[in-house]
């Protein structure tokens, strides 16, 4: 069960409006008023793009305040099976992580031999360890969080960087041949400006990989979906006009409705190969987004109500034991 230590709900923190980066538009519809752990966090949809975000929200000082004060004990994330496994297990060559199943075919040809790589929120440091070995990159990885890099220097000796990205970009690092960002773009506060740095320290050959955990087709229980860490939420259509916007374009999306959603960009001007057009559209239609999660909402719903009864007839050990199996189809731990 995905638990939470936090202190406080953050309503008493100045808030702030914010338009759409995308397109200006304040012609919004309202998702969801309340988001994990149960909290006053407001997410609309924008009527112009399709792009979700948290709106009002923190200003900055608000959030810098709760990623020191609360974010890691938050969720809370060394407890989940998935993290213990990846680091444990990284630097055995017999044992597929997810991070070796899933992420490395993805990106591993794409990843320059002896390049210089970009991690921006390099968590535990399985990324910089992993292409360093297989293709004998050099790397900065970016992790404020202290007990993320103790962990990466002492079981995998990964040392990383105490840096934001925003920082990080203010300090004229030069050019990476790849730039990853695995579950950090939700995050921040300016997504478009962020994008647009990277842009600039990215070879012009370089290529950029994205993570975050969609909109499209979320594959978690909508109570958690909405976060108050999770700014903004993207579709391939909202990703697609952020990477246009940043003068970038998508040159590989795996799976339109997959989860997560993970793009391959690169400069518009590279000699990369668009990815199909017809793979960029779902989220287009604002109103499709909408009823997609609305049904998700209303799964969640029914699910919820059979595990009463299952509880109920079963005991507890029969409902957990239906969890584990239903979280180890979907690769999601909570």
């Amino acid at each position: 069960m995905l638990t939470t230590t936090l202190k406080k709900d953050y309503t008493d923190k100045p808030h702030e409006h914010v338009p759409c980066p995308l397109c200006n538009a304040n012609d919004d519809y309202v998702l969801a008023r309340k988001g994990y752990p149960g909290i006053p966090v407001r997410n609309v949809i924008c009527k112009g793009c399709g792009l979700i975000r948290v709106d009002p929200r923190m200003t900055q000082k608000g959030y810098e305040d709760f990623y020191q004060e609360d974010f890691f004990e938050y969720l809370n994330p060394y407890s989940r099976p998935a993290y213990v496994e990846e680091i444990e297990h990284t630097r055995d060559d017999d044992y597929l992580t997810p991070v070796k199943r899933t992420r490395l075919p993805l990106i591993r040809d794409y990843v320059k031999e002896g390049g210089r790589l970009l991690d921006v929120g390099a968590g535990f440091g399985q990324i910089p360890y992993l292409l360093q070995k297989e293709k004998n990159v050099t790397f900065v990885g970016l992790e404020p969080d202290p007990f993320s890099r103790k962990v990466a220097k002492e079981k995998i000796g990964v040392e990383l960087t105490d840096m934001t990205v925003e920082d990080f970009l203010a300090s004229n690092p030069g050019e990476f041949d790849f730039i990853y960002m695995d579950q950090v773009f939700e995050h921040l506060l300016t997504p478009l400006e962020i994008l647009k740095g990277l842009a600039k320290i990215l070879a012009p050959e370089g290529v950029m990989y994205i993570g975050v955990p969609g909109a499209y087709n979320p594959q978690i229980p909508m109570s958690v979906f909405y976060q108050l860490a999770h700014t903004y939420n993207y579709t391939p259509h909202t990703m697609a006009l952020f990477a246009k916007k940043a003068g970038l374009k998508v040159v590989h999306l795996p799976d339109p409705e997959g989860y997560p959603l993970e793009v391959l960009l690169a400069h518009e001007n590279s000699s990369y190969p668009d990815e199909d057009p017809s793979r960029l559209v779902a989220g287009s239609d604002w109103k499709d987004v909408v009823r997609r999660l609305k049904r998700k909402e209303r799964l969640n719903a029914i699910r919820g109500f059979a595990k009463k009864i299952v509880t109920t007839l079963g005991g507890e050990k029969l409902n957990e034991k239906i969890r584990s199996t239903v979280d180890s189809t979907t690769g999601y731990q909570y």
